[in-house]
């Protein structure tokens, strides 16, 4: 929907830009929460939306909070998804969404964020950037986060990557983020 309305705007209004001034998808209380806000950022900058605005409906929203974490400090040392968006492919799009991204300021780092909307482990290969060095996995999954107050992702190791192609396995309704650098 939205590329199509970006592309209704191009034509009749070249320079307009498209913002969203009050959504919420619900799932304050559980991983939903977080998979659902994650794609949601993904969806909104891989469209290029120019903003939107987050409408609390209680005054926590722990799980939905983790969703803004997968892109904004992950790693809880104030590292973010990169500053370009640029396109991939998950070979499993029906469950798995891969947002992308490279930095400009840091050559050579992608950062992935990959949500398993199923209610199943999945293997899935990520395509489309030329990767080099080592993969640091971050995640949030229901058992991790129910055990924290503060919904946010944590370790889950790291593998060497080189080529285009990075396969990973996500846990059931969970949400990674991979910077390889």
């Amino acid at each position: 929907m939205l590329g199509r309305l970006q592309s209704r705007i191009a034509a009749e209004n070249p320079g307009m830009k498209i913002s969203i001034t009050e959504y919420n998808n619900g799932g304050a209380g559980n991983i939903a929460g977080t998979i659902a806000e994650a794609d949601d950022l993904g969806i909104f900058g891989a469209q290029g939306l120019f903003a939107a605005n987050l409408w609390p409906l209680t005054s926590t929203e722990p799980y939905i909070l983790g969703g803004f974490r997968a892109f904004r400090d992950f790693d809880g040392a104030n590292s973010n998804f990169g500053d370009v968006s640029v396109q991939t492919a998950s070979s499993n799009v029906a469950a798995v969404a891969v947002y992308a991204s490279t930095d400009s300021t840091r050559p050579g780092r992608v950062v992935f964020v990959a949500i398993n909307r199923s209610t199943s482990n999945q293997v899935t290969a990520i395509n489309g950037e030329p990767l080099e060095g080592a993969a640091h996995l971050y995640q949030m999954t229901a058992s991790s986060a129910a055990a924290q107050s503060s919904v946010q992702p944590v370790a889950a190791g790291t593998q060497a990557v080189s080529g285009t192609s990075l396969t990973v396995t996500l846990p059931a309704l969970s949400v990674t983020t991979i910077d390889i650098y």
